[in-house]
């Protein structure tokens, strides 16, 4: 349906409008969100150091250059009578390319990287637990600001019914129909209504903030005198001009946009378990690593320099060498086994923790389907209470103008319509809120 927003008065300019859906308020919050960015940049460190750790496994080429300079030359006489011969030179110097790759080493480096590609994954699911606690954050501000123009708009409804018994009233009184007691106490309900309004508005202000402040928007502007922009017009007299007006999406219409989540089962694979379950793997990962360094380790070096000196001809020359070295532990103090313990421990912790995630996953799931089923009941009495208390209010100022009740009475029934009302969308957000908490334990509709 179109919403219309309250004019402003004459020769004013008419406030901003601003308009936003759950869905831009996702998509602002998941782009603002400098956590979410952090997250994307620990990710990154993470790859890399698991792509450095793959390089282990793979041939390292170098080029490998030394220059040096001697003062002292040795000198050979082959015979007392033959010219010493000089046994090098003073400049030496050699470059050439080399290749050295580990043969075996009982999978020490191949463990290494596969610690370092679950610790990526990791990150991965510690990068999509936070995207859900964005988007989740995003959603309950959204309901909150629903919430308070919800309130709001009962408000200035029951601000406009006291305005038009004021001024029934007001005409009594002159015509000697009621007396003053009525006459200032309708008068007094007005204010009373204009005060309830406009603390409304600050809370809308302040939920808007919140809700702004997370998505990055609108961070300039006035929203001192926030207004609902589906509110009736005219406004009643005595009320300070907008300063924005806010067009959100109908309560029923993000009901429907996450109702999927009430059937949703848990999800298994939740971003908070993986977590946890790339930590051990790592460690599991690490400690077979750290196991592997008690064997032996063997490695191929390949070697090609063109050097001088030649000794004994002064000339240039190449050399190709081959080698293989193999290398194995005597005494460490039981470094390698230590810290294979250490890592096992670790992992076992991080399964542990696993464990207690998921059943505080299982807890809260539980919880939010609960109190669910509650508010569903709950929405129910809402609805026959407003209806009740909207006919008991109505039949109380009948009642007051044919001479059976009092003003106080009328009062009373309005204040309790009023409330109603707002009870009715505090319930209303409340199942919303407990829909937004399933969506987000959940692997269905409205999950990220």
């Amino acid at each position: 349906a179109a919403v219309r927003a309250a004019p402003a008065p004459a020769g004013a300019p008419a406030p901003p409008r601003l308009s936003l859906s759950l869905a831009e308020a996702e998509r602002d919050a998941l782009a603002h969100s400098p956590v979410l960015r952090g997250a994307d940049d620990d990710l990154a460190a993470a790859e890399a150091r698991a792509e450095a750790a793959f390089a282990g496994l793979l041939p390292r080429v170098t080029l490998d250059g030394s220059y040096q300079y001697q003062s002292h030359v040795p000198k050979v006489a082959l015979s007392p009578n033959a010219p010493a011969l000089q046994f090098g030179d003073h400049h030496l110097y050699s470059a050439g390319p080399s290749a050295s790759f580990t043969l075996w080493d009982r999978g020490a480096l191949r463990q290494s990287w596969l610690s370092q590609k679950a610790l990526a994954s990791s990150q991965e699911a510690q990068r999509a637990l936070l995207k859900r606690q964005v988007l989740l954050m995003a959603r309950l501000d959204y309901f909150q600001v629903q919430l308070a123009l919800e309130q709001e708009r009962s408000l200035l409804d029951s601000l406009r019914l006291a305005a038009a018994q004021s001024r029934d009233i007001d005409s009594r009184f002159r015509a000697g129909a009621a007396d003053r007691i009525d006459w200032l106490s309708a008068r007094q309900q007005v204010l009373d209504r204009r005060r309830d309004l406009r603390a409304a508005q600050s809370e809308v202000s302040g939920a808007l903030r919140e809700l702004f402040a997370l998505t990055g928007r609108a961070q300039d502007r006035d929203l001192s005198a926030p207004l609902d922009a589906r509110a009736a017009l005219p406004l009643p007299d005595g009320l300070a001009p907008p300063t924005v007006t806010l067009a959100l999406d109908p309560l029923g219409a993000v009901e429907s946009a996450l109702a999927g989540a009430a059937s949703a089962p848990l999800d298994a694979a939740h971003p908070r378990l993986l977590v946890y379950e790339g930590q051990a793997e790592s460690e599991r990962r690490a400690a077979r690593g750290a196991a592997a360094g008690r064997w032996p380790a063997v490695r191929l070096t390949l070697k090609s320099d063109y050097f001088y000196p030649d000794t004994p001809r002064l000339d240039s020359a190449w050399q190709n060498s081959a080698a293989v070295g193999a290398s194995l532990p005597l005494f460490e103090d039981g470094l390698s086994r230590k810290r294979a313990r250490a890592a096992t421990a670790l992992a076992a912790s991080a399964d542990r923790r696993r464990d207690e995630a998921q059943d505080e996953l299982q807890r809260d799931w539980l919880k939010a389907r609960d109190a669910l089923a509650a508010l569903r009941d709950e929405e129910a009495i809402d609805r026959e209470s407003v209806a009740g208390t909207a006919e008991i209010a109505r039949l109380r100022y009948a009642s007051y103008r044919a001479g059976g009740s009092t003003i106080l009475d009328v009062e009373t029934a309005d204040a309790n319509a009023v409330q109603a009302r707002v009870l009715a969308a505090r319930t209303r957000v409340q199942a919303l809120i407990q829909l937004a908490t399933l969506a987000s334990l959940s692997a269905g509709k409205g999950t990220p």
